[in-house]
């Protein structure tokens, strides 16, 4: 039987066996996909992200369909997977380093050129290529490009980059959040603690040694006398802002608590009544990029109290809310009416982004007067909460939920993966010049000389009393004369040899001694066959 024009007529029936043969191989593509997308993410992370994009209508909802385009696009960028492990990422360092040497083989033409390819190069691999730093007004093309060739240089790139990667699919993911992993997913806690327990071995089998007398110092005794040591670390923040306290009160200035925080499409989550939701405003910005913006503003701020003369000082620490985007709380202390006039010019510069949005005036800057001269209280629980917890083991954190003790361990992962700096003095004295005050041990001038009070105040921890001989001496940090390169030929950091004043004659001088570290150079005790094993961190 046929149609018009001899063609075969087709039944009913026919036609919705093709409709249906075609919807199931339209459902077969949508399935791969999906399947495809959420092959990108970390495998312990599918079934979440599938879940949420179910409940935004699956893949029959154009808008679910584009959310998970977006939260599985980190996925796709660079030749490293997001679930890397350490080895993964040090096997792609080797292979990204001969790519880049074998690159640099055949490009023909000058520095530039090579530049050119490697930069190519680092982008193919989802990296940042080495910036040239200037030299006498040109960049100095060379060093960057050696960079670009060391496997070393690539296994410290590509570590932050995956880690920031991994980081930014899980907040587009929706996986930080109160109720699922506060400021910061547990993969980054889990390589965080990992490379602690690296270094922590590493540092633990090391010897310092004395190039000229052959002295030898086991590392670990230095690091734990350090900074880097948190109990350490707290002590000399909270001797600081003591400090400050102490000087506010022998100047008459007041003390105010200031909170500052980013516009709304800085946060990937909103909370309502009490819940964590998707903020439908988020433009997929990072806390990285949330933290420029935050020092951008912070920048305009002092240099409209600079134009005006105005005298404000203190610390200001930054922590993030339980999306991962940064907020930062500052304790100020100056004349009073400084104190009013920097606080409106801050609030007018953060209000000048979006100032129209819904909350901007209640949250974007939020300021207290404190009682009196309280900045080491009111600090003491931001430190703790962002060290080691230490006094808070029965405080509950708000952003998180939990308690305190729970959470420090997450809000140090959440700096380290983002390369944030959590706490900052300003208004003050460097604290390196006290830091190589208290090296030396004998007296450098006569008891009244502003640097030889300096350098008392500083041995007994007074750091009011370091504050005043350092303007009275005008006191500035000496470095060494002669130039030191690195290994890829550019200028070093010259070392600190001293401290001296900057109009008169009078110097306080380390003595200077020249250590190297001798990875895996101690035996420890059970280590097997009584040898030391190497490990080095980021080598």
């Amino acid at each position: 039987m046929s149609g018009r024009r001899g063609r075969p007529f087709r039944y009913a029936a026919d036609i919705w066996r093709d409709l249906e043969i075609l919807d199931r191989q339209e459902e077969a593509r949508t399935e791969a996909w999906i399947k495809g997308r959420l092959a990108r993410m970390p495998l312990h992370w599918g079934a979440a992200i599938a879940d949420e994009h179910r409940k935004r209508g699956g893949s029959d909802v154009a808008a679910a369909n584009a959310w998970l385009l977006g939260a599985t696009e980190e996925g796709g960028r660079g030749l490293v997977p997001l679930s890397a492990s350490e080895d993964d990422i040090r096997t792609a360092a080797k292979v990204a380093a001969n790519e880049a040497r074998g690159r640099a083989q055949v490009v023909r033409g000058g520095g530039a050129d090579v530049f050119e390819s490697m930069a190519h190069t680092c982008e193919r691999w989802g990296v940042a290529p080495a910036v040239p730093r200037m030299v006498d007004g040109r960049p100095d093309i060379m060093p960057a490009v050696r960079r670009m060739l060391c496997r070393r240089w690539w296994l410290r790139r590509l570590r932050v980059a995956v880690g920031q990667r991994c980081e930014a699919a899980a907040i587009k993911a929706g996986m930080v959040r109160r109720g699922k992993w506060c400021y910061v997913s547990q993969d980054a806690v889990v390589r965080r603690l990992c490379q602690k327990e690296r270094q922590r071995q590493a540092i633990g089998r090391a010897l310092l040694e004395d190039t000229d007398t052959g002295e030898q110092i086991d590392l670990d005794q230095v690091v734990s006398g350090s900074v880097s040591n948190p109990a350490i670390k707290r002590g000399e923040l909270m001797v600081r802002i003591r400090g400050f306290d102490e000087v506010a009160q022998g100047e008459g200035w007041a003390c105010e608590f200031w909170t500052v925080t980013a516009p709304s499409r800085f946060h990937a989550q909103t909370t309502a009544g009490g819940r964590p939701a998707a903020n439908p405003v988020y433009d997929g910005s990072s806390p990285r990029e949330a933290q420029n913006y935050l020092v951008k503003l912070w920048a305009r701020a002092r240099a409209a109290w600079q134009r005006r003369g105005l005298q404000v000082v203190g610390l200001r620490t930054v922590e993030p809310h339980h999306d991962a985007t940064p907020h930062w709380h500052l304790i100020a202390y100056g004349p009073e009416a400084d104190l009013q006039a920097g606080r409106d010019l801050l609030k007018g510069y953060a209000l000048q982004d979006s100032p129209g949005e819904a909350g901007a005036e209640k949250r974007r800057f939020v300021w207290l007067k404190a009682r009196g001269l309280d900045g080491a209280a009111y600090a003491a629980k931001y430190l703790a909460k962002n060290i080691d917890g230490r006094g808070l083991e029965g405080e509950r954190d708000r952003e998180a939920g939990g308690k305190v003790a729970d959470t420090v361990q997450r809000v140090e992962s959440w700096a380290a993966v983002w390369r944030i700096r959590q706490f900052q003095f300003w208004g003050a004295p460097a604290v390196t010049v006290w830091r190589t005050l208290r090296k030396i041990r004998q007296a450098c001038a006569d008891a009244a000389a502003a640097i030889e009070r300096a350098r008392m105040a500083a041995d007994r921890a007074s750091w009011a009393d370091f504050w005043k001989a350092c303007v009275d001496g005008e006191l500035v940090l000496l470095k060494e004369d002669r130039e030191r390169l690195t290994q890829y030929g550019d200028e070093a950091a010259r070392r600190v040899v001293g401290v001296g004043e900057e109009s008169g004659e009078r110097r306080a001088l380390l003595e200077l001694r020249s250590w190297v570290v001798k990875w895996g150079g101690r035996v420890v005790e059970g280590a097997a066959g009584g040898r030391s094993v190497p490990l080095v961190p980021c080598l």
